[in-house]
């Protein structure tokens, strides 16, 4: 006998991670030195991980956009052949484990019960999921049917995007659009306040690698160190062209120290990426001073 499928906010791994994306945000409005939810993003949603592997594949459907109806019926098989592969127990016990720990921390019920956009394509690609990794039971025909049509229509119908849309904004597809626009606005916000100047290319691109592989600490460790040796390689070009400014030669020399402090065999902590905004910072003032002792020559 075919039974109906219950969608679980508990177990739908999508809305969690987007949950948690949303505390992290809070957590931000908030003040908080640390944030809980960012660490539990870091802990369970690495690539590694049976929950971060699924939370990939739910990403590729969120975030796919294919031509035609055809097409998208076979990106969605492979990514279903590729559920099937997953370890079920462990990906239980994961989520199980990241439910307790939530609870520690944060009121869960009230986190639940927070508007999730796609939220019906997210609960569409709960039910697919459970069906192909389910053994013993067959699911409504019907019900999954129209789970694995709900996902076609939102790869298929592609939105729109406007050309003067913020590539930070672009960048932070895997999360939903009003918490990519708002974690957007608060991370410039705070550095501008700091700084009292826009940000510049480098400093937009330390930003959008933190915020696109919040789950991905290796990619973002790789990017950290190729910054590092960008920003020493440069500030060791400009203290040449720097005349009688022992107060910015002692700041450059302050600079790489705590550069050299940012160890490759570490993980990327959250001051080396402030370490990484103060050593742009200093070469937008560098930059100034020689521009303008160039002028004045």
């Amino acid at each position: 006998m075919q039974k109906r499928m219950r969608h679980s906010k508990f177990r739908n791994t999508g809305i969690l991670f987007e949950l948690l994306t949303k505390q992290v945000t809070a957590d931000i409005i908030a003040g908080k030195e640390t944030s809980v939810a960012k660490d539990l993003l870091y802990k369970y949603f690495r690539e590694n991980t049976e929950l971060g592997r699924e939370w990939q594949l739910y990403s590729s459907l969120l975030n796919e956009k294919i031509k035609d109806d055809p097409h998208a019926e076979r990106f969605l098989n492979v990514v279903l052949e590729s559920r099937k592969k997953l370890n079920g127990k462990k990906l239980a016990q994961l989520k199980y484990d990241l439910i307790s720990e939530v609870k520690e921390t944060y009121p869960i019920d009230e986190m639940l019960r927070a508007p999730v956009r796609n939220y019906r394509v997210l609960a569409s690609i709960f039910k697919v999921f459970e069906d192909v990794a389910s053994s013993d039971c067959k699911f409504d025909v019907n019900e999954v049917y129209q789970s694995k049509n709900c996902i076609v229509e939102h790869i298929v119908d592609k939105p729109k995007v406007t050309r003067s849309e913020d590539e930070l904004i672009n960048c932070y597809q895997t999360q939903t659009e009003d918490i990519r626009l708002l974690t957007y606005k608060l991370l410039v916000e705070k550095f501008n306040d700091k700084y009292s100047e826009v940000l510049d290319d480098g400093q937009k691109s330390v930003l959008r690698e933190y915020i696109c592989n919040v789950a991905n600490t290796n990619n973002f460790d790789v990017f950290v160190k190729s910054k590092v040796a960008e920003i020493k390689q440069s500030l060791t070009e400009m203290i040449g062209k720097i005349k009688d400014a022992d107060v910015t030669k002692i700041k450059i020399r302050e600079v790489v120290n705590q550069l050299d402090k940012i160890n490759p065999g570490k993980l990327v902590k959250d001051n080396h990426v402030m370490v990484l905004m103060l050593s742009y910072e200093l070469l937008k003032e560098i930059k100034k001073q020689t521009e303008g002792i160039s002028h004045a020559a």
